[in-house]
């Protein structure tokens, strides 16, 4: 369940919008645990733009 923590985390404060106590809760996650979990959202993102922008082109 960690990993879907994370996930949360960062969407959340991308969004900019958390509770206090979801804050408090996250210093349980390790700092890689959100940056690896960032890193692979951003590329998830750059994946889907890529490929919308080929289906438009196409």
């Amino acid at each position: 369940m960690n990993g879907w923590r994370g996930v949360l985390a960062v969407l959340s404060a991308f969004a900019g919008i958390r509770k206090r106590q979801s804050v408090q809760g996250d210093s349980q996650l390790r700092p890689w645990q959100l940056v690896i979990t960032a890193l692979l959202l951003v590329l998830m993102l750059i994946g889907l733009l890529l490929a919308l922008a080929n289906w438009i082109g196409a």
